[in-house]
């Protein structure tokens, strides 16, 4: 049984105000760089150990590698000032930014099937007819599961973790069976070790069940996306048989980011070898955001979207949950402007737009 979520699911990020220059839009003391050698951090960390004559206690690690090869950059916040610590270290390598705090906007309830008013809404049970998506007129053609090409079709769930005793998802739940779970050895040599059920960006292990809230949000997302359909059990997602790549990620920038590498690895890995390994991802919701935040504060993330998209990756996100135009005011991500990112909001069954 899955939230009331219309089609639009997508999590929504905490309003950024540039009012002073150490508000908490973001991890004070932290810096997402870009570097184009793993040498070159080292040189940046030689270099800002010293700060306007003052110490930094300036360190760095690691958080994704391809497609863009980023670090998280720490600094005494307390001592040097953020913003020219930042606008000096934007000399020295491609790209630098804040990184910035993420919440979840919106939290889903579980309706039975009949409920599901945004698949076909006839009016019987309230709202106005025709306000809904038309789902079985999809269904009459196919209900998911594999391409024609006989690809195997998998949607990444960037969320908050999934209910791992939920009967709903039937075997449409991902599973990587390059890995021997819990052996402590990255077995497929992707990176990530023992990530057999999925990965937990924020915690860097296979942690996908408890996540950061225990899934309660996850749970109806990935339930709206791909619950197993005509199985007598619960509700049906829009696709019956797809399978569902479990990330948790979102905290804040830096692990939103590392939760996009993971998706991005297996599909681009499906590409090199012509199917015979990774995984044929062809989607990512994220249900989480930040309002009125600016794309030019967050070139990296925006960017990420594109590197995706040339995989054959579209990414889905949930806008500002009010009235205002997002192109106007910001948003991230949905004011990103790459050509893969799709951009959605959240109606009721009178197809009237729902703040809050």
């Amino acid at each position: 049984m899955f939230k009331r979520l219309l089609f639009a699911t997508a999590f929504v990020f905490i309003g950024i105000f540039h009012v002073q220059s150490q508000q908490l839009d973001h991890v004070l003391g932290e810096l997402i760089v870009q570097v184009e050698r793993d040498g070159d951090i080292d040189l940046l960390l030689d270099k800002y150990q010293m700060f306007n004559n003052e110490p930094t206690q300036i360190e760095a690690r690691k958080i994704v590698s391809d497609p863009m090869n980023l670090w998280v950059v720490s600094f005494d916040n307390n001592e040097i000032h953020e913003e020219k610590f930042l606008a000096a270290v934007k000399y020295d390598v491609p790209v630098a930014q804040f990184n910035h705090i993420i919440k979840p906007r919106l939290t889903p309830n579980d309706p039975e099937f009949p409920n599901q008013w945004q698949y076909i809404n006839d009016g019987s049970i309230g709202g106005t007819a025709g306000a809904d998506i038309d789902m079985d007129q999809a269904w009459d053609y196919t209900t998911g599961g594999v391409t024609a090409d006989g690809d195997t079709i998998v949607l990444c769930v960037i969320d908050d973790g999934i209910d791992q005793n939920h009967d709903d998802f039937g075997d449409n739940l991902w599973l990587n069976h390059s890995e021997i779970p819990g052996n402590g050895v990255d077995d497929d040599g992707n990176g990530y070790v023992d990530d057999y059920l999925g990965w937990n960006a924020d915690n860097d292990n296979d942690d996908i069940y408890n996540g950061m809230f225990g899934g309660g949000h996850g749970t109806p997302v990935a339930g709206i996306m791909g619950a197993k359909g005509n199985n007598g059990i619960g509700v049906a997602g829009v696709n019956w048989d797809v399978k569902l790549m479990v990330v948790v990620g979102g905290g804040n920038e830096a692990q939103a980011l590392a939760a996009y590498a993971y998706p991005y690895a297996f599909r681009k890995k499906y590409n090199e070898t012509n199917g015979a390994e990774g995984a044929f991802v062809v989607g990512t919701n994220a249900s989480w955001g930040i309002d009125f935040g600016q794309p030019d504060e967050a070139p990296l993330w925006c960017a990420f979207y594109d590197s995706l998209g040339v995989q054959g990756i579209v990414s889905c996100g949930a806008t500002i949950n009010g009235e205002q135009d997002v192109d106007v005011i910001g948003d991230l991500p949905t004011a990103c402007s790459s050509d893969y990112l799709i951009s959605v909001t959240n109606m009721n069954w009178n197809d009237q737009k729902v703040n809050g």
